[in-house]
């Protein structure tokens, strides 16, 4: 695994509901950027030429119209309203994807859609109603933080070296993080590796496992960082020691790659864990970028270039061209200051993002190659040689929508303010929370609606509610609007759900189910077609 930061590579039937019834790696050269100027075009670039993106065969892209709805979705958290598809879809500038993704980008809502991707990555016990409550706040800081450009080391260091004596009054801080974890030193040793390291070191908490890189001993060290030092009787400060429960052994702070510390003096709680954060920022493995990029690639891209996302220490995932990718962007973020817009704007504008989600079958097909996700591999039993294998990308994952992005499209799609309106302090359980909490999914990738879930769209309160005129102001807008044909009523109704214009196949069939029951009134039509398009899986799922 080596290379220079700041280095790109180039290549030489529809349903109705009525009123009456229910990668190959290919060889490139290195272009060398301005000193330190890292570009989202140079992080595009990166993840083009190692998926074999810019190669002769070529896979077909999304339509602008499912771009837009994936990178809005991704990007802001909702489906694109109509406004924006219309412009969108009328503007054939070639800059007209850029600005786009600039535009939501810059939007205020962005910082807290990715403020609750962060949140859960890092205090995912926060989906829990034991801790809901203490880490609302954690998620209010963590947008702000974003919103002022603050960088991601910076940001992680802010949460590792929070000093909480010091009284804070009303402001918002990390102390989410710490009673999440209830400032116990290792649940907050194996909440900081887990989030920030991408290492897994539960498993060591009680015991030696055969097959694991990290001992019992190395988890109390590590956990010894979170606890208060000693004070001997001469007022000198000493590192703490934590003792294992039930066990006579007794640990002291040490990193996880013996480096030698020099401890200083005063000691203090904070000043033990700048130590820790000091190391996770210079290491070697660089595993607080790796980790950070290998998170945000499974928020974009569905799978994470390595799974699982907790376990990136393992011997097997240092090599091979899943490392190779992690790796360089890794390096590529390091170089750009830690700057996360710089990374995320690179990998929403590459042509592996833009990808068409239809599996396209590759013209010529080895025996050996089969697919996973988006990616294709050789399937060997060993793992270590399956990790080296070729990677292809030739698709876009389908993802289904966590509870938030559900709730946020379905006010969007009915002309409601996409806005959140429960980002104040202490906001309690509000709507937008509850049915977020009863369509929580824990990755996206694989997610799968339950039959309450479905249930829950099909017949739930809040959808019934969106299918009448009073409930939803586009179906309002809609109806009392008197220009406006049958047709263009119905082809409102799919960009406002869908974010595309209807197929004269389904203009045709919904017309025909209209005819067929005169008696029903244009808001119940209307209304039916609403319910029905917000119970599709093209509505269900960002693809």
């Amino acid at each position: 695994m080596t290379g220079l930061p700041g280095i790109k590579t180039t290549e030489t039937p529809i349903m109705l509901r009525m009123s009456t019834s229910c990668l190959w790696i290919t060889l490139a050269t290195i272009a060398v950027s301005p000193a330190g100027e890292i570009q989202p075009s140079d992080i595009a670039r990166e993840i083009d030429a190692r998926l074999g993106i810019d190669s002769s065969e070529k896979a077909p892209l999304a339509s602008d119209a499912e771009f837009l709805r994936r990178v809005t979705l991704d990007l802001a958290g909702r489906i694109p309203t109509i406004a924006e598809v219309h412009e969108y879809l009328a503007d054939e500038r070639e800059s007209r994807q850029m600005e786009a993704i600039r535009r939501l980008m810059q939007s205020g809502v962005h910082d807290r859609t990715m403020a609750t991707f962060w949140r859960r990555s890092w205090v995912p016990q926060a989906d829990t109603p034991e801790f809901a409550g203490v880490t609302e706040n954690f998620e209010l800081w963590v947008g702000q933080r974003l919103q002022a450009g603050t960088p991601y080391d910076q940001l992680v260091q802010e949460i590792v070296t929070f000093d909480r004596l010091p009284a804070q009054g009303s402001a918002t801080s990390p102390v989410g993080f710490y009673d999440a974890n209830q400032n116990r030193p290792e649940n907050l040793a194996a909440s900081t590796t887990r989030a920030f390291l991408g290492i897994n070191l539960d498993c060591a908490q009680c015991h030696d496992h055969p097959f694991a890189r990290w001992t019992r001993g190395q988890f109390w060290e590590t956990a010894a960082f979170f606890a208060l030092p000693e004070v001997q009787a001469n007022g000198l400060t000493m590192p703490p020691k934590v003792r294992v429960p039930d066990t006579d052994l007794e640990f002291a702070p040490a990193l996880l790659t013996r480096n030698e510390i020099e401890w200083p003096e005063p000691l203090n709680s904070v000043g033990l864990r700048e130590i820790l954060v000091d190391w996770m920022q210079h290491d070697d493995q660089q595993l607080l970028a790796r980790n950070a990029v290998n998170r945000l690639w499974s928020h974009f891209f569905g799978e994470a270039i390595i799974e699982p996302m907790d376990d990136l220490s393992r011997d097997e995932f240092q090599t091979g061209d899943r490392a190779a990718l992690l790796d360089a962007l890794a390096r590529q973020f390091i170089a750009s200051g830690y700057n996360l817009d710089v990374l995320v704007e690179g990998m929403v504008r590459s042509q592996a993002y833009r990808l068409a989600s239809a599996v396209v079958e590759p013209t010529e097909t080895k025996p050996t190659e089969t697919s996973i996700g988006s990616i294709e591999v050789d399937p060997m039993t060993d793992s270590e040689t399956e990790n080296s294998a070729p990677l292809r990308w030739n698709h876009a994952a389908v993802r289904g929508l966590s509870g938030e992005q559900l709730y946020d499209s379905l006010q969007t799609a009915a002309g409601l303010p996409p806005e959140r309106s429960d980002l104040g302090r202490d906001a309690g359980r509000s709507p937008r929370r509850e049915f977020a909490a009863q369509f929580y999914v824990e990755r996206t990738h694989n997610a799968e609606r339950s039959i309450s879930q479905a249930l829950t769209l099909m017949n739930g309160s809040l959808i019934n509610e969106l299918t009448t005129m009073s409930g939803n102001r586009m179906l309002g807008s809609v109806l009392s609007s008197p220009f406006m044909s049958e047709e263009e009523q119905i082809d409102t109704v799919f960009i406002a759900v869908l974010g595309r214009h209807a197929r004269d196949a389904e203009l045709q069939v919904v017309q025909q189910g209209f005819a067929a029951h005169p008696q029903a009134t244009r808001e119940q039509h209307l209304g039916n077609l609403f319910w029905v398009l917000v119970n599709t899986s093209e509505f269900n799922t960002n693809h």
